[in-house]
């Protein structure tokens, strides 16, 4: 990114949840604050939380709630996972035959 100033002694302010590797990048990569992702799926879907902010301005973009591709607001995000807690107790309420073998089985927790 070619212009830009990049003062490596000036380390963002990071929220407690933040384990981005500061300094390491120039420019609005280094600005980037993320949370430690959490594996949704055995292929791969994570979610993870995320927060811009511009250091000579402290215009904040975010905190957001990214799941694979797509970008959830915190509100949102807790929504989701209301309505997917929900889906689960109706399911928890039905009687089934035991799962195939290789179906998915959450949480999925590491890397």
């Amino acid at each position: 990114m070619s212009g830009e100033t990049y003062n490596p002694s000036v380390a963002p302010r990071c929220p407690d949840w933040c384990v981005a590797p500061h300094g390491r990048y120039r420019g609005e990569e280094d600005w980037i604050h993320f949370g430690e992702p959490l594996r949704l799926t055995r292929d791969g879907i994570r979610a993870q939380l995320c927060l811009s902010v511009d250091p000579a301005t402290g215009v904040h973009d975010g905190p957001h709630v990214l799941i694979g591709a797509t970008e959830y607001s915190p509100v949102a995000a807790a929504a989701l996972g209301r309505a997917l807690t929900g889906l689960a107790e109706l399911g928890l309420e039905t009687p089934s035959p035991a799962a195939p073998p290789g179906s998915p089985d959450l949480p999925v927790s590491g890397p």
